[in-house]
């Protein structure tokens, strides 16, 4: 019996001599150490092969991450700019004469949103919002330019219109 727990007990010792040796406990690694075993991995091979995208979107990058035009996800701009289009919601449309100030400056149609944040906002034509911009109103209808950030949609760009009067939306 003591001829076999002689292996297992110089096999359990074996660590602690090798960690005497460094001078720290078993399993303790410092800070350099674990840095430098980092670099070592993340370095590309001599001769290897290297990732070149080429404008192309990163295939190891997840779909379902959002990304926004800036590039920063979740973080947005405030007012109307940081409003997505399915966000916000028309109340109504005003023609004006062009004789305002600020919105109502040029003739027209102003839109009036609510947004998420619970507060009303006037826009004019091109006004930017956080996934596109307006690009018209007219007495009944705002279109939107909507830019798709599928990467795997063939189209770029989508027009979506929002209707003061839920019963024509209903019918288009």
């Amino acid at each position: 019996m003591t001829i076999r727990a002689l292996p297992l007990v110089a096999l359990m010792a074996w660590p602690l001599a090798a960690s005497a040796q460094t001078g720290g406990a078993p399993g303790d690694a410092g800070p350099d150490t674990i840095k430098q075993i980092l670099d070592q991995e993340l370095e590309p091979a001599p001769g290897g092969y290297a990732y070149n995208p080429q404008g192309r979107r990163d295939p190891f990058v997840s779909l379902l991450k959002p990304v926004g035009p800036q590039g920063t996800p979740g973080q947005r701009p405030p007012g109307m700019s940081g409003f997505l289009i399915q966000e916000i919601a028309l109340k109504g449309i005003v023609k004006q004469t062009g004789q305002g100030y600020g919105a109502a400056e040029k003739a027209g149609y102003i839109a009036m949103f609510l947004g998420t944040d619970g507060k009303s906002y006037f826009v004019n034509v091109g006004q930017r919002l956080f996934d596109g911009e307006i690009i018209a109103i007219d007495a009944a209808n705002v279109t939107f330019r909507q830019e798709v950030t599928d990467p795997l949609s063939p189209v770029r760009t989508r027009e979506i219109k929002q209707s003061l009067y839920q019963s024509e939306e209903a019918r288009q």
